[in-house]
């Protein structure tokens, strides 16, 4: 694959977040904590909304930049895009499961169908790009904005449960 369709590849990684989201909404309603964790787990109450507000942010970047001409931002989605799920597939989920030495929410769908999908991809982004630098300066700014994105709706998510 010579040049990326960005459109195409945005809504299959649209499509895989979703799916990895449903997941894990129904994942947390069903996931035994067990009092023993050292870590500490959101309620079900708080991430179950958090988890459609980041999908349907997802969904409307995806839209609004499908539908512009710029391939430069196209790129910097996508790339975004693949750098949270390699990120996300491990921290929390591989990690989760082997830490409770079991089902974690989301662990099914981050090993199916995030990591084939950043393995494959992930090299021909980074090649689309001028240089290394620029690579990874778009690699930052795109964590930032997912980790900003994340805690916009994490926030979100607890202000509707005090209503």
């Amino acid at each position: 694959m010579s040049s990326i369709h960005y459109n195409r590849q945005l809504i299959i990684a649209g499509l895989l977040f979703t799916l990895h989201n449903t997941e894990e909404a129904f994942g947390m309603r069903y996931f035994v904590r067990s009092e023993t964790l050292a870590i500490h787990l959101p309620a079900v109450q708080q991430m179950v909304p958090a988890i459609v507000l980041i999908t349907l942010l997802a969904w409307i970047a995806i839209g609004w930049v499908c539908t512009g001409k710029n391939d430069n931002t196209k790129r910097f989605l996508l790339t975004t895009l693949l750098l949270v799920f390699l990120l996300n597939a491990f921290i929390p989920h591989i990690l989760g499961a082997l830490y409770v030495c079991g089902y974690f929410p989301g662990v099914v769908t981050s090993v199916l169908l995030y990591l084939p999908f950043t393995y494959w991809l992930l090299p021909v982004t980074y090649h689309a790009y001028d240089s290394r630098h620029s690579f990874f300066v778009a690699a930052g700014q795109g964590i930032c904005l997912a980790l900003l994105a994340l805690f916009v709706t994490q926030f979100a998510s607890y202000l509707l449960n005090l209503l």
